[in-house]
């Protein structure tokens, strides 16, 4: 409605804008010259409205001044209401857009957010979009106005002189040509500017997330120089795109000055000759300049055409993504059961065999712990169990429920994850441990908070519960972050608990009073959890009812602690590295 609205007001305002010539055109002929009222037909009756029979005897000037400042008057109330019912109309679609893209994102699967650029993305979400409200705002309306004016404008111009008319419709062919030619070279250039432009972003996005790590090593001067080439590969594609439009423009002025003295000399000679009045070549002039004006903005709309299309474009390569199947589609079977790994095999598919056949049994309600060097597959495992990968080969069941069949969302509420590098929101304490709830209770935050061994340190902060802490949780050490992304697993109901290496950045003192409060809270809720529990460290593993030892991606060794340093094998070896007991 809004765009429809803007698009009638529109062409009325450019009817207007065609009748204030012709007000000239009679002033200049019939009132100072005192010449026969000679309109064109379709203006005659406005003509003889303020005249007395079409009489030069009765026409006042005042009256037409008057005229005048009240097309003018007109003109600008209708550009105001065009320009308000387009801005809304493009702000709601945008809106609209925006709303898709982002909820499309959410749906996708977690293979695609690991492989896209973050920046890149972004610039998606936020310039590409904002191209498209430009053009929708501005430029798709220009669009529409120019055609109208140029089929308007030749009407009334033939109206006044027809020799004159064609030539100002010759002119157009030159002109949609250059266009023509320019169009396919400029949304080239656009194309790999964004791509470049979408790189800068990236490297933005990584040195500020990364902040930390840049200090820590002083990589300061590395990244300044890594942006700045980044910087000079966009001003290098921007000064290439812009020395191309400067050739377009350039190009359309001469065609356009090639007309209009073309023109101006033609009317000339009209004019002494008799065949054109004073008052008409006037009305003309102005027309002129009303149609070869929108003429050249061809140019300025074709700048917007090709940065939209290219918008879209990269809009649509997201939009198209798949989105993840079986998210909402499913079985709901009970999840306190065992979970079985029949010949499970899994790669990411850079031809790296993570998982080869992989057998075990993981009994419900157990504590079990995994052991293994880089790449054997225990962090492996924290993926393929909430199905953010699926495997490749065999199954993963659990209480004989295959979890392929079972959906996605209901699996990932039941399951609780605790990864390795814990990601904060830019929010409270509170808000972040109760990050399930929209309003989480402090007294269950707190004791979710004690059995992570948090509880202490957060009470001596200012704010207590109510500290906010920085993007990503920077505020916090890597203990401190880790214990509330604990706190925040334990917040949620979870049939199933898996800790990826995630208390590694705690004490050994700290890690056993974890432990002991998370088996406390295991035996005295009566509900039955399986904890997983992936660590280097064998201390955090020892007490667990029974570990897995893998290697290449397969069992290598399990059992309890006492049975696996008995067996003399992997587990052992690591036990005496780690308590230096080495012979």
């Amino acid at each position: 409605m809004p765009l429809a609205a803007g698009f009638l007001i529109m062409i009325a305002e450019m009817l207007i804008s065609f009748v204030s010539p012709l007000v000239m055109s009679v002033t200049i002929d019939t009132v100072l010259g005192g010449r026969p009222l000679s309109v064109p037909g379709y203006f005659e009756w406005y003509a003889r409205l303020i005249t007395e029979h079409g009489s030069v005897t009765g026409f006042q000037l005042p009256m037409m001044g008057l005229t005048t400042v009240f097309l003018t008057f007109i003109t600008g109330l209708l550009q105001f209401l065009r320009s308000w019912w387009n801005n809304s109309a493009s702000e709601g679609a945008v809106k609209r857009l925006r709303d898709r893209v982002y909820s499309h994102v959410q749906r996708l699967p977690y293979k695609w957010h690991a492989e896209a650029q973050t920046g890149d993305i972004i610039q998606r979400a936020t310039n590409d979009v904002e191209q498209i409200r430009r053009f929708l705002q501005n430029s798709a309306v220009e669009f529409i106005r120019i055609i109208f004016l140029l089929i308007v404008g030749l009407f009334v111009m033939w109206s006044i002189n027809r020799t004159l008319t064609l030539i100002s419709a010759v002119m157009v062919i030159p002109v949609t040509l250059a266009s023509s030619l320019f169009f396919g070279k400029i949304t080239k250039l656009t194309t790999e500017q964004e791509d470049v432009e979408g790189k800068l972003f990236t490297v933005i996005q990584e040195n500020l997330t990364g902040m930390r790590v840049v200090r820590a090593f002083g990589r300061q001067q590395f990244e300044i120089e890594k942006f700045d080439a980044q910087n000079e590969e966009n001003r290098r594609r921007l000064r290439k795109l812009n020395n191309v439009f400067a050739l377009l423009w350039a190009t359309l002025d001469v065609i356009m000055g090639v007309a209009m003295s073309g023109i101006t000399l033609t009317g000339i000679i009209l004019v002494v000759r008799g065949d054109l009045s004073i008052g008409a070549y006037t009305a003309f002039s102005a027309y002129m300049f009303i149609f070869f004006w929108p003429l050249r903005g061809f140019g300025r709309v074709l700048n917007t055409l090709s940065h939209v299309l290219v918008a879209v474009g990269r809009i649509e390569e997201v939009l198209t993504a798949d989105e993840e199947s079986g998210l909402d589609s499913g079985i709901t079977p009970p999840l306190d059961a065992d979970i079985v790994f029949e010949d499970a095999e899994f790669g990411y598919g850079d031809g790296n065999q993570v998982l080869r056949k992989l057998n075990m049994t993981i009994p419900a309600g157990k504590t079990v712990a995994f052991l293994g060097g880089t790449g054997s597959g225990k962090s492996t495992l924290a993926l393929l169990l909430p199905r953010l990968y699926d495997l490749t080969g065999g199954a993963i069941k659990i209480g004989g429920a295959d979890i392929s069949k079972i959906k996605k969302s209901y699996l990932r509420d039941r399951i609780g994850i605790v990864l390795q590098e814990p990601f904060l929101y830019s929010k409270s304490i509170r808000g972040n441990i109760g990050i399930k709830l929209k309003d989480p209770n402090i007294e269950q935050v707190r004791e979710a908070a004690k059995a992570a061994c948090i509880d202490d340190d957060v009470t001596k902060f200012q704010d207590g519960y109510e500290t906010v802490v920085g993007e990503r949780g920077v505020t916090l050490s890597g203990g401190q972050k880790q214990r509330v992304a604990i706190a925040r697993a334990l917040m949620s109901d979870s049939d199933i608990l898996i800790f990826d290496d995630s208390l590694s950045a705690v004490d050994t003192h700290t890690d056993a009073s974890i432990r002991s409060a998370l088996k406390r809270r295991r035996n005295s809720g009566g509900k039955s959890i399986t904890t997983m529990i992936i660590s280097h460290r064998v201390t955090t593993l020892m007490e667990a009812d029974k570990i897995f030892v893998l290697k290449n991606g397969v069992v290598a060794e399990e059992g309890t602690h006492d049975e696996l340093l008995n067996l003399n094998g992997i587990y052992r070896k690591t036990y005496d590295i780690q308590n230096a007991n080495i012979e």
